[in-house]
């Protein structure tokens, strides 16, 4: 099959959905299939129109697919952009089908983020109350309900779109995310300490304003704790202002990393992970963590407890609870024993989630979509069902 894989965010080979996108291409390509990758650099014009691209990018996308329809068997667009695709192939049947990949439906991240603003834990303005629904997400639902096939990250998303959006079940597919466990080093349990690891960017969604609760409430139990940001694409004094005075010390920020490498070695110097979020689709970073025997605190959003039964891999805890997270916290640090049972768990469990098994999981459900319209194509010779490689180094295959 050749199937091109689109979504409108850098060509970053190493973290979030770039890196997403080149290990399904790698998983693709090594089971026979042809695939394209497609990012924002490809539509620089859309680009340049910064906040108003959001608009502007799922057109310039239609239009390109129009003129290159005959080099591909199916697409894969991330949800927010596939709407004027899917009103087009609704006119134009010839088109490749569409799947939507929702690697966090956006109105029900929405609908999650409002709550915690009523709580305190989130801050959604005026505007985006009103922006929100006037540009995006009646392009994400519409993009969803208008696609062939729904690849979903989670059960909660997957149970949201056939409920909520009314899509029926045989259009949905849950698909979890891979990590590759070899590349990362077990944790020598003999150097437990009190340094916790977050990993993300400094937004609400990502539980911006819910760590600092929760981190002073840890750091009254266990003065010494210390807390290491990473990733929070945010100086770090603005970070540290979201932090309570007595504990801005205790915290360091990392705002950017360089490369995966640097990224593994985080892993590598830290105790425990945190995750905080107020919601989540297949967490990489979390997967990372677990690949490298980190036990994990982590809040019961998304496809998180898809990963991790509490107590057996992990510890789980509400979203909208700092106190209950900060317990689990102090418990981690607290308990060696326990925290190397779960570290060790979480490793040996996270090893079914590899990026041959997402890929196929894709692969299967394009080509059930295409054979439900009718379009099914061979796979080259050199296809294999039985291919295993977990690795993925980031080529680009086609562009």
């Amino acid at each position: 099959m050749r199937v091109l894989l689109v979504s409108f965010v850098d060509d970053n080979r190493w973290s979030g959905m770039g890196k997403w996108s080149h290990c399904m291409a790698e998983g693709l390509a090594g089971r026979g299939h042809t695939p394209t990758l497609w990012f924002a650099d490809d539509f620089s014009f859309a680009r340049r129109f910064g906040r108003f691209a959001v608009l502007l990018f799922p057109a310039a996308l239609t239009f390109r697919l129009w003129r290159e329809r005959t080099r591909f068997d199916a697409v894969v667009i991330h949800e927010p952009s596939g709407f004027w695709y899917g009103v087009l192939r609704r006119v134009v049947r010839s088109l490749p089908p569409m799947v939507s990949m929702c690697h966090n439906v956006e109105r029900k991240n929405y609908e999650l983020l409002l709550e915690a603003d009523r709580r305190a834990l989130a801050a959604v303005p005026r505007g985006t109350r009103v922006k929100a629904p006037l540009i995006r997400l009646w392009q994400s639902d519409g993009a969803i309900r208008l696609a062939d096939h729904v690849i979903c990250l989670s059960d909660v998303d997957r149970d949201y779109v056939i409920n909520c959006l009314g899509l029926a079940s045989d259009k949905v597919t849950v698909m979890h995310n891979g990590v590759d466990v070899k590349l990362f080093n077990a944790r020598s349990e003999t150097s437990f300490g009190h340094r916790v690891l977050f990993v993300g960017g400094w937004w609400d969604v990502k539980g911006r304003r819910v760590l600092p609760l929760l981190w002073s409430q840890v750091r009254k139990q266990l003065p010494d704790a210390k807390l290491t940001i990473v990733g929070s694409g945010r100086p770090s004094s603005d970070v540290l202002a979201d932090f309570a005075e007595h504990d801005r010390p205790s915290v360091s920020v990392i705002p950017h990393i360089a490369d995966e490498s640097e990224m593994i070695s985080q892993y590598a110097a830290h105790d425990v992970f945190l995750m905080p979020s107020l919601s989540e689709g297949s967490p990489l970073a979390l997967l990372e963590a677990m690949a490298a025997g980190l036990p994990v605190a982590a809040a019961r959003v998304g496809g998180v407890p898809d990963v991790i039964a509490h107590e057996e891999h992990g510890l789980l805890f509400d979203a909208l609870d700092p106190s209950d997270g900060a317990r689990q916290v102090c418990r981690l640090l607290g308990d060696d024993v326990t925290a190397q049972r779960l570290g060790r768990a979480a490793r040996e469990h996270v090893r079914q989630f590899t990026w041959a098994a997402a890929s196929q999981t894709l692969a299967t459900a394009i080509d059930s979509m295409l054979g439900k319209a009718g379009l099914r194509r061979g796979v080259s010779a050199q296809g294999n069902d039985d291919y295993e490689s977990e690795a993925c180094d980031g080529r680009v295959l086609s562009k």
